[in-house]
């Protein structure tokens, strides 16, 4: 046999298999590389989705549902608070008015009001010291009026949960014992509730300062009004829109069957997504309108159940909540006097009350203007807030 390679030799084995993995080998790889990207991509839309409904719900500090404007600024000093907001020279500051009339109103007309209703609705811009020092006098506008009747006050707030009642509990039955009517008892209140915003975890939730709302807690006691928590469960309220159901206890005498109309839905839809900056779309708000309703309902079954038929029971909640064409009041018995009274910031060049949405009797009884704590678009404020859950989100998953 001649010397050399054999026309029959096989064929190099290594060199084949080499050359077959590589062009089977790319096709599957650019197939696997798609295949990741699209779990990358679903796994972050799936995440920032969850973001946004835990931070509606409450997770990560007060929710932004139809106030995304209202979302808690950093703590500010107890005592500089007003004297840091700014067009507070504008026309309309401090000016109330009767959205029914369009005229200006006076503090006692509002309490002449407030004296004939079941209902009294005080919404607020959280962040804002103005709104919270209003309601606080409101409160004690609406002490004096119904005292004379034998008449009791019962203040529900929105940043409570029901976890939290026995602490409000506790501090309305010492306010009972301890806070006797005259020129001490608003001193004695005052004292009373020095400590309860720890007991509360107010500022650990990520609400504003405790400074901004103690007067609030100060003016009831000091009146002997009973403090009741009116927001649902975090975890109820979460459950509720991921899933969109109710467990038989959380609906007992909630008015469940009670649901928006095609208005009622267009506008909060409309709402929602202006609230989280188009962030999410109006196909996506479903959850958010979910658990909307929820706190609405929520907060209306603390009202109507807070003492008796024939006293006054007042919320401390957002504005979006305080609205009576879709926020609490469409949960509450029909044929009760509703008051409600909306603490609005003045906008910059606007000012005619007749240009500002919220200037509705359909919404609002009344409309009391207030300076501004700042001019930052909410938005940029929202998206700050996610950026830093997200960093919290990532630190927590690397350690």
């Amino acid at each position: 046999m001649p010397h050399g390679r054999s026309h029959d030799t096989k064929p190099d084995r290594n060199h084949d298999s080499n050359h077959d993995n590589i062009h089977d080998g790319l096709p599957q790889r650019s197939l696997a590389r798609r295949v990741f990207v699209f779990i990358l991509f679903a796994v972050i839309l799936a995440f920032l989705f969850i973001l946004v409904l835990f931070f509606a719900a409450g997770f990560f500090g007060a929710p932004p549902l139809a106030q995304a404007a209202s979302a808690p600024a950093p703590a500010q000093a107890p005592g500089n608070s007003e004297r840091s907001m700014i067009l507070t020279d504008h026309p309309l500051s401090d000016s109330l008015w009767n959205t029914r009339t369009g005229q200006k109103a006076s503090v006692q007309e509002l309490a002449d009001a407030i004296a004939g209703a079941r209902y009294l609705l005080l919404g607020e811009k959280h962040d804002n010291p103005r709104h919270h020092a209003l309601q606080a006098r409101m409160i004690e506008e609406a002490a004096v009026r119904i005292a004379p009747s034998g008449r009791k006050g019962h203040v529900i707030l929105e940043m409570l949960e029901p976890h939290y009642q026995p602490a409000l509990d506790a501090i309305s039955q010492k306010a009972a014992e301890t806070v006797v009517s005259g020129p001490e008892a608003q001193k004695t209140a005052e004292n009373l509730t020095k400590p309860l915003g720890l007991t509360l975890e107010w500022e650990t939730r990520g609400w504003p300062d405790w400074a901004l709302y103690q007067p609030i807690f100060t003016t009831a006691l000091a009146h002997h009004m009973t403090l009741h928590a009116g927001n649902p469960e975090r975890d109820d309220l979460l459950a509720a829109g991921r899933k969109g159901i109710l467990s038989d206890d959380l609906q007992k005498d909630l008015r469940w069957e009670l649901d928006y109309d095609v208005s009622q839905r267009d506008s909060l839809t409309e709402e929602l997504v202006a609230a989280h900056c188009g962030m999410m779309g109006p196909g996506s708000v479903g959850p958010l309108m979910t658990m909307q309703r929820l706190k609405d309902a929520h907060m209306a079954r603390a009202m109507r159940q807070a003492g008796t038929a024939d006293d006054l029971s007042i919320l401390i909640a957002g504005n979006g909540h305080t609205r009576k064409d879709r926020g609490v009041p469409m949960f509450l018995e029909p044929g009760k006097t509703v008051v409600s009274v909306s603490f609005m910031e003045v906008m910059r060049g606007s000012n005619d009350p007749a240009t500002y949405p919220g200037f509705d009797p359909a919404l609002y009884d009344f409309v009391w203007f207030t300076p501004r704590v700042d001019e930052i678009d909410p938005c940029e404020k929202f998206k700050e807030q996610l950026k830093a859950m997200q960093h919290g989100q990532t630190s927590s998953n690397t350690q």
